[in-house]
């Protein structure tokens, strides 16, 4: 079965040939993630298995199906055969839906970005046969969509994110209460990172129980400004307004501060074991964020 779009805005936002793109993916987790037995990902779970890796002694009760005989015939002696099972795993993406999302324009438009960054990660769970959940979050969490499984839900995915809208301020803490809820899995975090309290939800979502990645989004003009001369700015969640002369010396100063903030998002990502990854809305998916998961191990062809 396809992944089929559907009609109206989602249809531009997640054309066919953006879903032909993202067919070809599939996920893959780290092996040490908790899970169930029916999805795709390999386990660290020694039992018996028809995928031969070792042996233990036949105890009574076990399988007789998991008998190696051909080992049986040679020693007279019963072994199972143990495999590496496959294990299914909570894919769960928190979606920042707040009003620094609503900034923008066209392609860059980070709101925009974020939405088809959250449709290729879902599909690549749903195809997966994963647990597959989206949660959006401003201050408060927004009716999630799922937990869902096959690829067959896409569609209603594409039409749940399609009506998302922009809206409040960003906080982490209805993901850090949704976190203390969950089971653990995957955790993909896509934000602008607008808000101080990512550190106590990377330690409330704290390996192994959850791999988590942070997709840290920045419009271009938010890593380098092109505006000079005096100009006022509104925060857009707060409300707060900022007069501002913008001189080369200001621009030095911001970009600095900026460098400074960025490291802060990966040094606290690393020490809780996270990966981190800044993202410029200026660059197609294919050419940023895809190959920086397949060498990280989260995706591969």
């Amino acid at each position: 079965m396809r992944f089929k779009t559907t009609s109206g805005a989602s249809g531009d936002l997640f054309n066919p040939e953006f879903l032909a793109r993202i067919e070809r993916l599939a996920l893959r987790s780290r092996r040490n993630l908790r899970g169930g037995l029916s999805g795709e990902h390999a386990s660290r779970r020694r039992l018996p298995a028809p995928t031969f890796s070792d042996h233990r002694a036949y105890s009574p009760g076990d399988d007789l199906r998991h008998v190696d005989w051909f080992a049986y015939a040679r020693h007279e002696d019963l072994h199972l055969k143990l495999g590496e099972t496959e294990q299914d795993i909570n894919v769960t993406i928190a979606l920042d839906c707040s009003a620094s999302l609503d900034w923008g324009h066209g392609e860059l438009h980070k709101g925009r970005y974020a939405l088809r960054l959250a449709a290729m990660l879902g599909y690549l769970g749903l195809t997966s046969n994963d647990q597959t959940t989206i949660w959006p979050f401003t201050s408060k969490l927004i009716k999630p969509f799922g937990p869902m499984v096959s690829r067959a839900r896409g569609p209603d995915m594409l039409r749940y994110l399609s009506n998302l809208n922009w809206a409040e301020q960003t906080s982490f803490t209805p993901v850090i209460q949704a976190v203390r809820r969950s089971a653990g899995g995957m955790l993909l975090i896509i934000s602008d990172l607008w808000t101080s309290d990512l550190e106590p939800l990377l330690r409330a979502a704290a390996p192994p129980v959850w791999q988590v990645v942070v997709l840290h989004l920045l419009h271009p003009e938010e890593i380098k400004p092109t505006l000079t001369g005096p100009v006022e700015f509104e925060d857009s969640e707060t409300g707060q307004v900022l007069a501002l002369e913008l001189d080369q010396q200001t621009h030095k100063a911001y970009r600095e501060k900026l460098v400074r903030w960025v490291r802060m998002h990966e040094q606290v990502c690393q020490r809780y074991g996270a990966t981190y990854a800044g993202i410029r809305t200026d660059r197609p998916l294919e050419q940023s964020i895809l190959p920086f998961l397949r060498r990280r191990g989260i995706i591969g062809l």
